[in-house]
Order: C-alpha cells, then sequence, then structure tokens
C-alpha cells in the first residue's frame, strides 16, 4: 500500500509541476514559426485605444495623457474611455479631455467587460487595443505591438508585463517571481503555437478576430483565446514592456487570486465546446497553460497527502509529528520575514487562493462581473 500511495505521489506532483516545468520544455520540441513579411501594400491600420475606469482618480489622468501620447506616435489612433459608475473624481479629472478622446460614463456600474464592449462597438478602427489604468507604458508600446502583427499569420499581440515592486513584501517577491516565469513560457508559446490568453495590461487585437464577451466574463482571456480559435497567433512581443505595482497584502493577493481562478473557471466553462474542437496542439497547450495551472492546488495537495499516507505506513506517527514541527518553523520564519520563508508562504497563500476561486466558480457560479482593485496595486 505505502509503494502504490508513493506512485500516485508522483503521479499528482507531475500533473501539478506540469504546466511550470515540463510544459515549458515541451514548447521547446514543437517547430519555431518564422515571420514572415507582410503582404503587399500593407499600411499601418486604425487603432481604438479602449480603457475601463473604475475609481481611477489617483493614476487615471497619467494614464490618459500616457494614452494620448502612445496615440500620437502611433498616427491613425483614438482613445476611448468607459467610466464604470465611479463614485471618486475620475469622471471629473477626464471632463478637460472631453473632445480629444471620447467618453462613455456610465451612473451605475455594468463591469469592465460591459464598458469595453460599449467602447468597441462605438469605433471603427481594424485594431482593438486594451489596457488598463494602472499599467505604465511607453508612448511607442502601440506602434511597436502593431508592428509585430505585420505577419498576416498573427492576428494579436500583448507587451511583456513586468511588476514594479518585487522587494516590497513576500508576497510581491513571490507574485514576481511567477510572472517572471509565465513570461518566459509565454515567450515560448509565442514562438510556436502562439500565446494560450493574455493578460489586460496592454495587448491588441484585428478587429476580425475579435468575439465580444459575455458581460458576466473577464474580457482578457475570452477575447485572446476566442482569437486564438480564429487560427492565427497571438504573440507577445518581449521588448515591449509595460509596468504595474503587484498586490504586496496578503489578503488582497489572497482575493485577487480568488477572482482571478473563478473567472478562468467560467470562461473555460464557456469556451470549452469550442476548445475541444481545436487542433491537438492549441488544446494541449491550453490545458497544460490554463486548465492544470488552475487545477494545481488540488493535484499538489493530492500529492502531498499521498506521500505523508506512504511515509506514515512506512515509518509511524513521527511522520505527521515531523510535518507539524516543519509547519511552525515554516511560519516563524515568515513571520520574522526570512526571505525565503516568506516566499513559501507567500506562494501557498496564492495556491489556496485559486483553489477557493475554482471552488467558488464550480459550487456557487459566481462571476466577479465587478470588483473593486487591490489598495496596494494603486499606491
Amino acid at each position: 500500500m505505502s509503494e502504490v500511495l508513493l506512485a500516485l505521489a508522483a503521479v499528482f506532483l507531475l500533473l501539478g509541476l506540469h504546466p511550470y516545468i515540463t510544459y515549458p520544455l515541451s514548447l521547446m520540441l514543437i517547430h519555431r514559426q518564422r515571420p514572415t513579411s507582410p503582404p503587399p501594400g500593407w499600411r499601418r491600420p486604425s487603432v481604438a485605444i479602449c480603457m475601463s475606469a473604475y475609481n481611477e482618480e489617483a493614476v487615471i489622468v497619467a494614464k490618459v495623457e500616457g494614452l494620448l501620447a502612445a496615440a500620437e506616435v502611433y498616427g491613425p489612433a483614438k482613445v476611448h474611455v468607459y467610466i464604470d459608475g465611479s463614485t471618486d473624481r475620475t469622471a471629473e479629472l477626464l471632463e478637460p479631455y472631453r473632445g480629444r478622446i471620447n467618453i462613455v460614463s456610465s451612473d451605475q456600474r455594468r463591469g469592465k467587460t460591459f464598458g469595453l464592449k460599449d467602447v468597441v462597438a462605438g469605433s471603427e478602427s481594424e485594431l482593438l487595443a486594451f489596457t488598463d489604468a494602472n499599467v505604465v507604458m511607453a508612448p511607442d508600446c502601440i506602434l511597436k505591438l502593431v508592428e509585430a502583427m505585420q505577419d498576416p499569420g498573427v492576428c494579436g499581440a500583448s507587451a511583456r508585463l513586468i511588476y514594479s515592486n518585487p522587494q516590497e513584501t513576500g508576497i510581491s517577491a513571490s507574485g514576481a517571481v511567477y510572472w517572471n516565469i509565465e513570461e518566459a513560457i509565454k515567450s515560448l508559446e509565442s514562438e510556436t503555437v502562439g500565446m494560450i490568453g493574455v493578460d489586460g495590461a496592454l495587448f491588441v487585437i484585428e478587429r476580425a478576430a475579435y468575439s465580444p464577451p459575455p458581460d458576466e466574463l473577464i474580457d482578457d482571456l475570452y477575447v485572446s483565446m476566442s482569437a486564438v480559435l480564429t487560427g492565427k497567433r497571438v504573440v507577445s512581443v518581449q521588448g515591449v514592456i509595460v509596468e504595474e505595482r503587484s498586490a504586496s497584502n496578503w489578503r488582497e493577493e489572497f482575493n485577487r487570486k480568488i477572482r482571478i481562478s473563478c473567472q478562468g473557471i467560467n470562461i473555460h466553462r464557456a469556451l470549452w465546446p469550442r476548445l475541444v474542437k481545436a487542433p491537438p496542439r492549441i488544446l494541449y497547450c491550453y490545458l497544460s497553460h490554463r486548465f492544470l495551472r488552475w487545477m494545481s492546488p488540488f493535484t499538489l495537495l493530492l500529492s502531498g497527502l499521498c506521500l505523508l499516507a506512504s511515509l506514515w505506513l512506512a515509518f509511524g506517527l513521527i511522520i505527521p509529528v515531523l510535518v507539524a514541527i516543519l509547519a511552525v518553523l515554516l511560519l516563524l520564519g515568515a513571520w520574522v520575514n526570512v526571505p525565503g520563508f516568506r516566499m513559501v508562504v507567500a506562494a501557498a497563500t496564492a495556491m489556496a487562493g485559486v483553489a477557493e476561486g475554482v471552488l467558488e466558480a464550480v459550487l456557487t457560479r459566481q462571476m466577479y462581473t465587478t470588483w473593486t482593485p487591490a489598495s496596494t496595486v494603486r499606491n
């Protein structure tokens, strides 16, 4: 029985680590896509730069100034901002920009996805650029993303996001490490099958590849995965770097992970009928990068329980006692701010948030159509 439990522990461990280790290694075996020349007569397409804002008075002026600078550098571009029932000075601070940008203001909260669909429907541009209010970007970012879309096989391009506060707390340090791994995987995907979903920091998509998501689903993953299912690639442009703060408070990070994983499972439920018909390598990459990652808290927990049970059967009660001692030492190390211990506790916090979000999506059909951004992200 001990050997069987040990084998199960190994299987669950492989499933839990696959999205982070064996999946990126497998991408190295897939044929690299070579950029092709733009079609004859290619010109710079028009772009609608779209953003939804809720209670962003701390950053909204700087963000809009940055978007106007990006539009000026690019050329045929128009900035569109949806104000989602803000209760602070966001709408007031945007009033001086009316005429220079298209402003759509709602008296009630309808959600980010509703707002972005609204401004997209009110635009006529050939390309759609999406960004978040707290993201800092250079004026030439959109220009460089569109240049990467000259390849006829590419329908979208995403910037590389980095967190600007990795040394602030154990939570922010852990988040930065995780995101560096995520960006490395996206780079490998970009060179092979294309990105399996983007984050909402900054990305551009062809209008022809844009599928309006249901109001209750988060837009970035739904829109980018729908674009991949058209048969074209979405690429990560690693030279285009944007920045934002990550959550530095454990409770905010825990709640953020709950929301993100819950939204991810809801999108999985909506897109699965189309995903199951996708080419095998796209389906493999989706299950590896997305679905198994959402399941990793459960597979890693099962692996640990099987290993613990196996050792218990082999060596007796000393094993759970040692595990309890190690857990106490880990918590004490994190409490006194030992960096390595902080990172482990922060990673466990994030995993717990992912697990709760998955359970919420499955058991309660929670949607998170609207939410309040973490305050430490906006500081």
